[in-house]
């Protein structure tokens, strides 16, 4: 007779994809979101992407072969606040109609002793392309796949909202940049 512990490992086999093998996924914008925490005028604030997407490889025997690159359309941010989300969209800020996307994409994956994993990347921002690290966790339940983490971003390495709009409005240099990915497998 095999033991409950055992039948939980061996269905958690079953629901992970198959070792050696790179499965493809593609990111479900609409189970996914991004959004960030930020300080204006002094006052914690927070805003969110709507629209993006993304595509990747995984394989569980080999993570530091992991692939994946997102794409954010810059034009769907939303500041909780109509005016000030039209203006993000500006020359000053994120520019978007010179720098429509903002993408990323991984460039390496390594296994932490905690089960979650160090990720490195690119982010190319209003034309300025940088190196992004954060903690992620990762998770998967049968054909489905979640990645959960913060980027910390200094807004200023990018030139967002380094003109004369900041004179009469303060925005904090630190954001931070939430994601919860869910893709399913291809």
């Amino acid at each position: 007779m095999m033991s409950l512990k055992r039948m939980f490992a061996v269905a958690l086999v079953w629901m992970l994809p198959v070792p050696g093998l790179a499965a493809q996924w593609s990111v479900d914008a609409n189970q996914s979101r991004v959004d960030f925490d930020y300080t204006r005028n002094g006052a914690p604030a927070t805003g969110v992407f709507g629209s993006f997407s993304g595509s990747g490889a995984f394989d569980v025997i080999a993570p530091e072969t992991a692939e994946l690159t997102v794409q954010i359309d810059s034009r769907s941010i939303d500041l909780n606040d109509r005016m000030a989300s039209a203006f993000a969209t500006s020359a000053e800020w994120f520019d978007s109609s010179q720098h429509r996307y903002i993408t990323y994409k991984l460039t390496g994956l390594k296994p932490r002793p905690d089960g979650r994993y160090d990720a490195e990347g690119m982010l190319t921002l209003r034309g300025q392309t940088k190196p992004v690290a954060a903690v992620i966790a990762l998770g998967f339940d049968g054909q489905t796949a979640t990645a959960t983490g913060v980027v910390s971003l200094n807004r200023e390495d990018y030139l967002l909202g380094v003109g004369p709009s900041s004179m009469f409005v303060e925005i904090g240099t630190e954001v931070a940049v939430r994601f919860e990915l869910r893709a399913t497998q291809q």
